[in-house]
């Protein structure tokens, strides 16, 4: 049997998501106490056009594809700690915009080892609040990139 290459897998810990919540210290980043699962997701916009051939009207018309505006969202789930949860909540209600960052612990130089952006709350849940069987209050957060994100690469 041969010897086979194995990829190298990510797991908790490889990848931090850190916020900076505290509005005294916009550059202060603390890791996102709770966080149960994140995702992380650019999305990019289509636009598509019909068009036909110039010299043979015969042929079937293509569609052209391009890329249009980019937009970058993200969801954390967490159990509710109380280090930062009057800062979440804050967060939602003041409609505060706080940074966000992805930071890719074990990233070489030349690669991503840190994604920003200033984040923005549109919808805050929280559940299991009245919860019988003593279970963690569970908290779950919408996240939109006000304008996108930035990548800064190890150097």
């Amino acid at each position: 049997m041969a010897d086979e290459q194995l990829p190298e897998l990510h797991y908790r810990g490889d990848i931090i998501v850190m916020a900076a919540l505290d509005p005294e210290a916009p550059t202060d980043y603390t890791n996102f106490c709770g966080a149960t699962s994140i995702d992380l997701s650019i999305n990019n916009a289509m636009s598509e056009t019909t068009v036909a051939p110039c010299n043979d009207w015969t042929l079937p018309p293509q569609v052209v594809r391009e890329y249009g505006a980019q937009s970058v969202s993200a969801t954390i789930n967490a159990q509710v700690a109380k280090g930062n949860r009057d800062k979440i909540l804050r967060w939602a209600r003041d409609q505060r915009k706080i940074p966000l960052r992805f930071h890719f612990v074990g990233a070489e130089a030349g690669e991503v080892e840190y994604i920003d952006g200033i984040a923005m709350l549109p919808t805050h849940n929280i559940t299991g609040i009245g919860n019988t069987d003593r279970q963690p209050v569970l908290q779950s957060l919408s996240i939109q990139f006000q304008k996108g994100v930035q990548f800064t690469d190890k150097t």
